[in-house]
């Protein structure tokens, strides 16, 4: 059976919704981090304090969704939890951390996240329920993703757009396609979830 229209075009506005929303925080961390001057240790260590905060409320809310939550933007929100307590804890190694692998520490965040639900949830590294075979084959696809865009990460160190930026929004903009060509999933394989 066919969606509706109007139920059609609410779906297409609260995935235009979620993904604006969904890496709030970390546009916010991005700003306060690189946007307002030149990066300072400082700037660094408040980018986190208050970009963690953010990440954990987005979190939240992310998990407390009967849907799947977007892996990417869980990965993204963990990175800067991660970053966060350390900032608050004054663990300034795990900030060197940070620091010595620049961009690329998120997107093998993310890649842990990807493998853990890969390897975990009937919806995959995705976030939609359907047919096994397909789930991990659209994972396996976004895992690479991310594998190429933590290979950018490295490559253009301290770019943050292309390091991070654009390879943030195309790793959406699959995760979103290869969502979209999943097919539905039977009333188990949705339970399961």
């Amino acid at each position: 059976m066919t969606r509706s229209r109007p139920s059609r075009l609410r779906a297409a506005a609260v995935a235009v919704v979620e993904y604006l929303v969904g890496f709030i925080a970390l546009a916010w961390f991005a700003y306060l981090a690189f946007g307002r001057g030149p990066s300072t240790d400082e700037s660094f260590v408040f980018a986190f304090k208050a970009s963690s905060l953010l990440a954990a409320v987005e979190l939240g809310l992310l998990l407390a969704r009967k849907a799947p939550a977007n892996r990417l933007i869980i990965g993204a929100n963990l990175w800067l939890i991660a970053g966060g307590a350390a900032a608050f804890l004054e663990q300034w190694w795990w900030l060197r951390l940070y620091q010595q692998f620049g961009e690329a520490s998120l997107f093998l965040g993310i890649l842990i996240v990807g493998v853990a639900f890969t390897l975990s949830s009937p919806a995959g590294f995705v976030g939609k329920a359907g047919a096994d075979s397909a789930v991990k084959r659209a994972s396996l696809v976004l895992l690479a993703a991310v594998g190429c865009a933590l290979v950018l990460a490295v490559l253009f160190r301290g770019n943050v757009k292309v390091a991070a930026v654009v390879p943030v929004i195309a790793l959406s903009w699959l995760n979103r396609l290869l969502r979209l060509r999943l097919p539905e999933a039977t009333s188990e394989v949705a339970r399961a979830e």
